[in-house]
């Protein structure tokens, strides 16, 4: 077993997961505690320790600065900052409860500001596409292009097939009264 690995490897245990390679005891998405703690540490200008604390994936984090020292729950995310964090007034929370107080601060944080944005549409100078843009223009061009193809490849022998069965059943006389009729709606 290797001491220190860059890329955690989880084990298939959901209630204790630890990395195969390492035996690390791991958070969400295969991180650690201590990359959770590098992670705040890199957003936070202040220096943090974990207290030893886990409730399921939540972290309890001590945060001192010039005021004190401060405790709150953090756990890995997928977000700017790779965190998430929550304070809470209970000294032994259950996982549970911590994630309904951020479910709950979530929900009720204020929505931001809409931002207006002006464009000034002028026939002159026109916004040049992307090359994304261009790419998904080409394959509507190709596809709408590829349908036609596909549909005259298979519909013009169907055609075909269908006329001669009806031609084959209907027979000479029944071909030419239905070219009468035909006729006399046309003209």
């Amino acid at each position: 077993m290797k001491l220190k690995c860059n890329s955690h490897r989880p084990n298939a245990d959901v209630f204790q997961p630890r990395c195969q390679r390492c035996g690390v005891p791991l958070l969400d998405r295969e991180v650690s505690a201590d990359q959770l703690a590098r992670r705040i540490e890199l957003f936070i200008d202040h220096r943090i320790q974990l207290t030893g604390k886990q409730r399921g994936s939540w972290v309890e984090v001590a945060e001192q600065d010039t005021e004190g020292v401060w405790l709150w729950w953090a756990r890995p995310a997928q977000n700017v900052a790779g965190f998430e964090a929550i304070e809470h007034s209970n000294p032994n929370p259950t996982g549970e409860e911590l994630s309904l107080a951020f479910l709950a601060e979530m929900l009720t944080a204020p929505a931001a500001e809409p931002v207006e944005v002006h464009e000034i549409a002028s026939p002159v100078s026109r916004r040049k596409p992307t090359r994304w843009e261009r790419a998904v223009q080409r394959y509507r061009d190709w596809r709408e292009a590829s349908e036609m193809r596909e549909f005259v490849s298979i519909a013009a022998p169907l055609v075909c097939i269908e006329l001669f069965a009806v031609a084959w059943i209907l027979g000479s006389d029944g071909c030419a009264a239905v070219a009468r009729v035909l006729w006399d709606l046309v003209s």
